[in-house]
């Protein structure tokens, strides 16, 4: 009797403790495709440039933009500014929305140069994507940047 009240939880533990199903070869193999198709280098970026010593937008040669979603391009964003949550909202027609929950880092600290290149780069690498023209920034003014629309033609460096 004592051997079987030790059993039960023994094999209660056992239980408990089962494995998650295995992936299929297949399954591995799609997934790991899937992470050499897509880059989280934004596709452009913003300099200044060592002799006029004024802002240039550049295109990055090693971004990939096979298969990128928006999803994507704001998750390469927040990895390159993590001081900066931006937040995919939507698409609807050409333009694309995003909003910042808490644009203190953008509005206050960045100053206006940093401010003026993270919305550049961000309207860049959103507008890179097909059918995207426009993008609306969502997020509360501060002293160096100011939510509204954007497009490549509002940064003339």
């Amino acid at each position: 009797m004592k051997i079987f009240k030790s059993l039960i939880p023994a094999l209660s533990l056992i239980a408990s403790c089962q494995s998650e199903p295995t992936q299929t070869a297949s399954s591995i193999e799609k997934a790991e495709n899937m992470d050499h198709e897509k880059t989280l280098v934004l596709p452009w970026n913003a300099q200044i440039n060592d002799s006029t010593h004024r802002f240039e937008i550049k295109r990055e040669p090693a971004a990939n933009m096979t298969n990128l979603q928006p999803e994507d391009i704001v998750d390469a964003i927040n990895l390159k500014y993590p001081e900066i949550k931006l937040i995919w909202v939507k698409l609807e027609g050409t333009k694309a929305y995003v909003s910042i929950v808490d644009a203190t880092y953008l509005t206050q600290r960045a100053g206006s140069d940093g401010a003026q290149a993270y919305l550049a780069e961000a309207t860049y690498s959103l507008t890179e994507l097909e059918g995207i023209v426009e993008v609306e920034f969502s997020f509360k003014e501060g002293d160096h940047a100011r939510p509204g629309i954007y497009k490549r033609s509002n940064f003339k460096f």
